[in-house]
């Protein structure tokens, strides 16, 4: 009985494996691509879990994940960074590019190899060469760092709601509020190439913060604490 080789995207494993042929580097276009969706949906999730965006996304590709924070941003135009709705168009513009290369079928496949030099995708030729493949990675790397600025910002602005709704809890409780604060894509990986300084997860925390009613002797809970010591 014939084997049948598992397929991932119309390609068998051997593709995604081989080192003398496209498959590996349109591996490596997947997992770029998978990065950039990682950003996505952390940002897609903050924004819930963090900010007035009531419903959470059901959304899981790149291309899906930018139109849904297209409509958070539509919906709540000062919640998002000023910036982020053109990004977020160029990451649309590359995902469908990045699905073309990934889905389009080899019309002239080697039966013993796996080969192809003719490439389609919904009826259109493909450019699968390894300058446009190795183009699209370099293009999508640089959404992804983009991205990550984007999200210092975001987080920033998710903080400061965070923070004013500690201040209205402080005055309506009159007790101390210790808000959350979150720094989106804080704790990404790098190697020791991506890095520059070895490899190392560097997990950049904000600030702890801390609100207190109104009214409060900020000075006596400092001497209090020095006197306690002494």
């Amino acid at each position: 009985m014939p084997v049948e080789v598992p397929t991932l995207h119309r390609f068998t494993v051997r593709d995604m494996v081989r080192a003398d042929d496209m498959g590996g580097l349109v591996g490596e276009l997947v997992l770029c691509d998978a990065s950039l969706s990682v950003l996505l949906a952390e940002m897609r999730e903050s924004v819930t879990r963090y900010g007035p965006v009531m419903e959470p996304s059901t959304r899981s590709t790149t291309g899906q994940l930018a139109n849904d924070l297209l409509g958070v941003d539509n919906r709540y135009p000062a919640l998002l960074p000023a910036d982020i709705r053109a990004w977020l168009l160029r990451v649309k513009a590359i995902a469908e590019q990045r699905n073309a290369i990934v889905h389009a079928i080899g019309r002239d496949r080697c039966f013993g190899c796996g080969t192809s030099s003719i490439f389609e995708h919904n009826n259109k030729s493909i450019d699968r060469s390894e300058q446009r493949i190795r183009t699209l990675i370099n293009e999508i790397t640089e959404l992804i760092n983009e991205g990550v600025e984007l999200s210092v910002t975001l987080s920033t602005i998710l903080n400061g709601l965070l923070v004013a709704q500690a201040r209205h809890r402080a005055a309506a409780t009159q007790q101390a509020q210790c808000p959350d604060q979150i720094r989106i894509a804080a704790k990404w990986h790098r190697c020791a190439q991506c890095s520059g300084r070895g490899p190392g997860t560097v997990i950049n925390a904000p600030a702890a913060v801390m609100v207190l009613p109104p009214g409060t002797d900020v000075d006596g809970l400092f001497m209090g604490s020095t006197h306690s010591e002494g």
